[in-house]
């Protein structure tokens, strides 16, 4: 922990740098060898600093560097709870709208969640639909802020704004330009340090939440309210994440939701048109979402904020930056074993925390790749893909 963890100490100059400068010569001001030892002797300085900032060449300290975040007890739920992080480039802000309710209050209100959601050569209309959808089945929209990251390609963004001029509102709306590129990980990752929620939830601009959605990943992540000292009376394993099980949109809506406009489409899918096999392809991904804990992006993941910057994000990778996280999260499962942040030896569990699938409804993906592609072809480009990227070749997502 103090390895990687800031912590505020006096830091005095090492006898590895004052054998630096001993073998150096005068310096350029006309400092003396003698006069420059005096200075090292006496240097030192008050400040937040790591072991592994004072010490950059340790090879312990790199070691454990690579494997802290799979090693290291999460910020407990009390601190999750109570966590709140200020923005870091409003400059990137294209359009915000706050409720009524929210309006006079400090722009960097602590939301209970933050919907980030990624959108890249989609239409103002369908993600009014999309969150308009969210908005009627929250519990408590005026405590959810939605984070909408334009990565390029987009029309009529704007008009999602609109959606806080209704009766029921969200608690605020943000649009946010992403123009580094990079693929979905970077973006993900812009979006979240545009969040102000103390809950990160990563939404598919595809994907419909189900009914009362927020009040399941609440009560799902925070353990209606109890704290660790509960859960290690009961017995409980704590959600580090939580997702929603898999569903397909085949309603007669979600089944004629065109493909992203892109001028490099060249056709899109029938209307309304059915493909043979999806509900094979929601048995199958149900069956490894509940059977291995192993949710992917399009089931909606959701952290604590606090416990995503912990574990720093979505890595910078265009493609497989949900298969990644969700690996690291379920590796930390198996890894931290029998003891919980208050220190107390857990007997009976064999983990101290889990990958939760959210019971109840699913959230549903748009059906719109199966109908342009089949089921076939989808599902064996995806599996390939994984193969790839986890199998023995290890080939990058570049």
């Amino acid at each position: 922990s103090l390895a990687m963890r800031p912590y505020r100490a006096t830091i005095e100059i090492t006898s590895s740098m004052k054998a630096e400068i001993e073998s150096v010569g005068t310096s350029a001001d006309g400092i003396s060898r003698s006069e420059s030892k005096k200075l090292c002797d006496s240097a030192s300085v008050d400040t937040e600093t790591t072991l592994l900032e004072q010490l950059p060449h340790n090879r312990l300290l790199q070691r454990i560097s690579k494997m802290w975040k799979y090693l290291l007890i999460l910020p407990s739920l009390k601190e999750s709870k109570a966590y709140h992080r200020v923005p870091t480039n409003t400059a990137s802000i294209l359009a915000t709208k706050s409720s009524k309710r929210h309006e006079n209050d400090d722009e960097h209100y602590p939301y209970q969640i933050s919907i980030i959601m990624p959108a890249f050569y989609e239409k103002g209309s369908h993600l009014i639909a999309k969150l308009g959808k969210a908005l009627e089945t929250a519990n408590d929209p005026d405590e959810i802020e939605v984070v909408i990251v334009d990565a390029g390609g987009c029309t009529d963004l704007d008009k999602v704004v609109s959606l806080s001029f209704n009766e029921k509102k969200f608690g605020k709306i943000s649009i946010v330009s992403f123009t580094a590129g990079g693929g979905r990980g970077p973006c993900l990752n812009f979006g979240a340090a545009n969040a102000t929620g103390r809950i990160l939830t990563f939404c598919h601009s595809d994907t419909t939440l189900p009914c009362h959605w927020d009040k399941s990943i609440i009560s799902t992540l925070e353990h209606d309210g109890m704290d660790d000292d509960d859960l290690f009376r009961l017995g409980e394993i704590r959600s580090n994440s939580c997702a929603f099980a898999f569903g397909i949109d085949t309603s007669p809506a979600g089944l004629a939701m065109p493909f992203a406009v892109s001028s490099q489409s060249t056709s899109s899918p029938k209307s309304s048109y059915f493909p043979p096999g999806i509900r094979a392809v929601e048995a199958t991904a149900n069956l490894r979402t509940h059977l291995y804990s192993l949710p992917y992006g399009d089931q909606v993941l959701t952290l604590h904020a606090c416990v995503f910057h912990f574990l720093g994000g979505f890595p910078d990778q265009c493609l497989m930056e949900d298969y990644e996280l969700v690996s690291l999260l379920r590796r930390r499962a198996a890894l931290l074993d029998g003891v919980y942040p208050n220190g107390q030896m857990k007997l009976k569990r064999m983990s101290y925390e889990k990958v939760s699938i959210i019971p109840g409804p699913p959230a549903l993906c748009s059906p719109r790749r199966w109908q342009k592609f089949g089921v076939l072809y989808t599902t064996f480009t995806n599996s390939r893909l994984v193969s790839l990227y986890a199998g023995v070749r290890n080939v990058s997502a570049d």
